[in-house]
């Protein structure tokens, strides 16, 4: 009786351990099963994220604005974005590449036609490395990208200069501009004509003039100068007496500064104002004498002058 009850528990046992291997085989799969399906939704996330950044970088408000524009033989470009423009990237038909920093969300650049049929390789890269490229082509069969030539012929002296601006095709107009004041405009009175020349009043003084030249291609040419007018030119004259000599100046317009260099040392008398002036006396040393003078009259027009006087007690 007894040995068959220790049969009976030794089966019991039996089936319970032999029943504990299918209940940890299911907590395996379903470990797993669930890791998947997590795995799955981050999966799932990750790529909806994609798309919906991928749509948004799209939108016109994400894409810089690019506008092309030429003068002459340049090519003008203006780059606006709603992010920092990090750098320009550009190259023309399959050639060398060139990267300009930028650093602001507005960019302005100038970039070289290369004189013949070709196209522009342009991309735009922002702080987040987000890039976006553009091309143009630039056909210049027939087209003229030279610009128009300015002359300003101004001599000290007269009371007009003449500025003359001319094309090889054919001249549009001709203006200019002194500082302050309203600009002159003056046209071709002909539509092959390839010169205007204007003569143009001077009144005494320093000033800026910007004179502006456009052919009828839409070529473009700008020139500042600083003018500096005068009425007349300064004279000298050197006066000797014994071993002391005077320097008599003069101007119509009037004397500013006058610097005076004897031997190597320089003498210097300012804010004059006047028409006349005698300057002196200076002390000649024995034997020869080197002298330069230097007029500076009010209207900024400076007339220089050397001599050697041979000075014997």
């Amino acid at each position: 009786m007894n040995q068959i009850l220790a049969v009976e528990n030794k089966e019991k046992k039996k089936k319970k351990k032999s029943s504990q291997g299918p209940i940890d085989i299911k907590g395996i799969v379903r470990f797993f099963a669930i890791t998947i399906m997590i795995f799955g939704f981050v999966l799932a996330g990750e790529a909806s994220y994609a798309v919906y950044k991928n749509i948004d970088d799209r939108k016109p408000a994400n894409i810089p604005t690019v506008v092309v524009g030429r003068v002459n033989d340049k090519i003008i470009l203006r780059i606006e974005h709603n992010e920092v423009i990090s750098k320009i990237t550009y190259s023309w038909n399959n050639g060398q590449e060139t990267v300009i920093p930028i650093g602001s969300t507005v960019a302005q650049e100038e970039i070289t036609l290369l004189g013949y049929n070709s196209t522009l390789n342009l991309t735009v890269e922002d702080m987040n490395g987000k890039q976006v490229s553009y091309q143009k082509t630039f056909v210049l069969d027939g087209v003229d990208i030279t610009k128009p030539t300015i002359d300003i012929n101004a001599e000290d002296g007269n009371s007009t200069m003449i500025i003359t601006a001319s094309d090889e095709t054919a001249i549009a107009y001709l203006s200019y501009q002194w500082e302050g004041e309203e600009a002159v405009v003056i046209d071709a009175e002909t539509e092959n004509q390839k010169d205007i020349e204007t003569e143009v009043e001077l009144s005494p003084g320093t000033k800026t003039i910007t004179v502006i030249a456009e052919d009828r291609n839409g070529n473009v040419e700008q020139l500042e100068k600083e003018i500096v007018t005068s009425t007349s030119i300064p004279q000298m004259q050197i006066l000797q007496e014994g071993s002391q000599f005077y320097i008599q100046v003069s101007d119509e317009d009037g004397i500013q500064d006058v610097v005076i260099n004897l031997n190597g040392q320089e003498f210097t008398v300012g804010d004059l104002n006047l028409k006349e002036a005698q300057l002196g006396p200076l002390t000649l040393r024995e034997g020869n004498n080197t002298i330069s003078i230097e007029i500076t009259n009010v209207s900024g027009y400076t007339q220089r002058g050397a001599t050697e006087i041979q000075y014997t007690p």
